[in-house]
C-alpha cells in the first residue's frame, strides 16, 4: 500500500478549499462483518509510517477544514494509533480528522491521548450498528456494548472530542422493535451524531450469498439498499426512512437541543417521539417541501400544540 502514490496536489487542494478531503492510511479490517466488502480479505496492511506523517502534515499545511481517513478501523493497531494521534496533537491545527474506530479496541492510553487533543481536532465514527445480540452474532460482529457503552462516556466527559455512533436498519433478526431498542440504547449515550443508516447488500459479501436466507430484498442498482427483509416489511422500513430524516432535522442538526431534550421527558423511548414526529409530518405533507430553521421551530410548536397543549408556554420558552 506504500508504493500507491498519494492522490493530492496543491492544486487539488486550492480547487476544493473548505470540502472534506479523504484519506486512506491502511487497507483491510481485522474484522469480518458479513454486510462489509473488507470481510473478503484477510489481512490490515499499513502504509508506512513515516510516509503517512508527511502526507497528513500536507493537509495542515494547506489548513485542510476536515480530513476523513477511509480505513476501514483506524485503531486496528493499538501502539500504531497512539503514535498518530500524538503526532496529530502536536503538530495539527485547523484542520479536524475523522476516524472510523472500533471502541472496544480503544485503549487506556488512546482515551488519555484524546483527553489531551485541542476541542474539535478529532471525530470518532463508532460502528454499533445494533444492541440486539443475536443480530451481533449473526452479522460476525465482536460487540461488548456495555464496554463501548464505558468507553463511548470515558471520552465524553472531557467533552473535546466529536463521537459519531452509528445504527444499520435492515439487519438480520432486527424487526423494528428491536430496532427501536438499538436506538434508544444508542440515543441514550447522547453522541454528538446519530447516524441511521440502511444496510447494504453488496456484491460479493456474505449478506449477499445469504439474501435468500435472511428473505432480503435490495435495489437493483448501487448502493443496493435494503427494501425489505423477512424481519422488516417495506412500510417499515419508509417509516424508519421518517425516524432518520427527523433524527438528521431535529437532533444531528445541533440547532433544536434544549427543545428536544424537554421533548424526550414526554415519552418512554426516544425513538417513540421520532417516529411520532415523523408521523406528523406525513400526515401534514412537510416531507415534501425544504424547509427553513425558522419552518422546523414552527412545526416542532405545532406538534407541541396538537399533542401536548398543557406544556406549549414552557416549550415556547425552552
Amino acid at each position: 500500500i506504500t508504493s500507491i502514490p498519494f492522490p493530492y496536489t496543491d492544486e487539488d487542494i486550492e480547487k476544493n478549499s473548505g470540502k472534506l478531503i479523504y484519506y486512506e492510511s491502511s487497507r483491510g479490517c481485522p474484522f469480518r462483518c458479513s454486510y462489509c466488502l473488507s470481510s473478503t480479505t484477510h489481512s490490515v496492511r499499513f502504509r508506512d509510517m513515516d510516509v503517512v506523517k508527511e502526507e497528513l502534515m500536507f493537509f495542515v499545511r494547506h489548513n485542510v477544514r476536515i480530513v476523513k481517513f477511509v480505513d476501514r478501523t483506524f485503531n486496528a493497531d493499538r501502539k500504531r494509533t497512539c503514535e498518530l494521534v500524538k503526532f496529530l496533537i502536536d503538530n495539527a491545527k485547523n484542520t479536524t480528522f475523522h476516524f472510523e474506530v472500533a471502541a472496544d479496541l480503544i485503549n487506556d492510553e488512546l482515551v488519555e491521548l484524546f483527553k489531551t487533543a485541542p476541542e474539535g481536532l478529532f471525530q470518532l465514527e463508532i460502528g454499533v450498528q445494533s444492541t440486539n445480540p443475536k443480530t451481533i452474532k449473526e452479522i460476525h460482529r465482536v460487540m461488548d456494548f456495555e464496554k463501548v457503552s464505558k468507553i463511548v462516556r470515558r471520552i465524553q466527559n472531557k467533552g473535546n472530542v466529536h463521537e459519531h455512533l452509528d445504527l444499520i436498519a435492515g439487519l438480520p433478526y432486527e424487526d423494528v422493535e428491536s430496532f427501536a431498542h438499538s436506538f434508544d440504547d444508542v440515543y441514550a449515550l447522547k453522541p454528538e451524531q446519530l447516524q441511521l443508516g440502511f444496510l447494504k447488500v453488496l456484491k460479493g459479501s456474505f449478506m449477499q450469498e445469504h439474501q435468500k436466507e435472511y428473505g432480503i430484498v435490495h435495489k437493483a442498482h448501487p448502493p443496493y439498499e435494503v427494501l425489505y427483509t423477512k424481519w422488516i416489511s417495506y412500510e417499515d422500513v419508509l417509516r424508519l426512512k421518517g425516524v432518520e430524516e427527523m433524527v438528521e432535522v431535529y437532533y444531528n442538526s445541533r440547532q433544536f437541543t434544549n427543545t428536544m431534550e424537554e421533548l424526550e421527558k414526554e415519552y418512554d423511548s426516544a425513538f417513540d417521539m421520532y417516529d411520532r414526529l415523523a408521523a406528523y409530518y406525513e400526515e401534514n405533507d412537510y416531507n415534501s417541501v425544504q424547509h427553513k430553521r425558522s419552518a422546523r421551530y414552527e412545526i416542532l410548536l405545532n406538534y407541541v400544540r396538537k399533542y401536548h397543549k398543557e406544556k406549549e408556554d414552557l416549550f415556547r420558552e425552552v
